[in-house]
Order: C-alpha cells, then structure tokens, then sequence
C-alpha cells in the first residue's frame, strides 16, 4: 500500500509541474522570472522527494519480498531521545496505521480550506484552517494556537499579496 501511495504522489507530482509549465510562462520578455517560475521550483522539489520516497519503498518492498520478513519501523534513537526530552511519545515518530484518522481530517481540512477560499477570500481561509488545525492537534496550547493562526497566515498574505504581488482570492472584506 505504501509503495502506491507513494506512485501516486509521485505522478500528482509530475502532473503539477507539466500542467504548470504548460499554462504558465517561465520568463517575462525581459527575461525576469515570470509566474511560472515557482510552480516549477515546487514541481522539481516535489518530484525529487517523491521519487526518494518511492525508491525507499520500493527498496523494502522488494526486500520484503526476497526475505519474506517485513521490516519493523523503530524510530532513529537520536530522534527517541530528543523525543523523551520533550516528553513526546516517540513510536509515532515514523507514523504508521494508527494516523490514518489523523491523515484523513487534514485532507478534509484541506479540502475544506480550498472549498471556501474564493468565498471568504485567501487570509480568512488561511486563518481558519490553522485555526482548525491547530485545535483539532494542539488543543492544549489556546494562547499559541491563535497566534500561529494570526501569524502564519499574516506571513504568508504579506509574503505573496504584498512582496511578490501574487494574486490571491479576495473575499467580501476586501483581502
């Protein structure tokens, strides 16, 4: 299953960067980088760690195979102390079965961030997902939680509206 998944990562990977570089131009008629750029560092960056992971699966798949003993993930012990040290349970370094809940509320929450994007506008829609995020897997730390959710998505509007004049969805309030 893993090995799938990973696949198809892997080709949502190579088909955002050829759909990005079919619709968008690389460079501007001045030769300055143009909108096309990032989607096609991102699409590089994502191929590139897709394929490792794949590869890596692969690996121990066929290992699987020829030995017919699956591998048991155990977390690096470098990462089971610093783990211990702040007191995290450190067997869920590596994920595994036991997250698939967890993975299935971010996809939801994801989708639900870009369902209502257009509607409430990009900072609104980014300051509700962290919100919801953040409560839904830290709900412990409120004071925390609600700066992240102020300040990740401030960042980010000031990031792309502002400094690289990207345009974002804009909602009834004007951002």
């Amino acid at each position: 299953m893993k090995k799938w998944f990973a696949a198809g990562l892997l080709a949502l990977a190579i088909g955002y960067t050829v759909y990005g570089l079919s619709t968008l131009t690389l460079l501007t008629s001045s030769g300055r980088p143009a909108a096309g750029f990032f989607p096609l560092l991102i699409g590089i960056l994502l191929i590139t760690s897709c394929t490792v992971n794949l590869w890596g699966d692969l690996r121990e798949w066929m290992m699987e195979k020829r030995t017919g003993i699956a591998p048991v993930h155990q977390a690096e012990p470098e990462a089971e102390a610093k783990a211990d040290a702040l007191g995290v349970d450190a067997h869920g370094i590596d994920g595994g079965p036991e997250f698939g809940r967890d993975v299935f509320i971010v996809f939801l929450y994801i989708c639900g961030f870009v369902a209502i994007m257009n509607v409430v506008g990009a900072l609104l829609a980014m300051f509700i997902f962290m919100l919801a995020y953040l409560f839904t897997f830290n709900r412990a730390h409120t004071i925390g939680n609600l700066i992240y959710s102020l300040a990740l998505p401030a960042f980010l509007y000031g990031l792309f509206k502002i400094l690289l004049n990207a345009s974002l969805p804009v909602g009834p309030l004007g951002f």
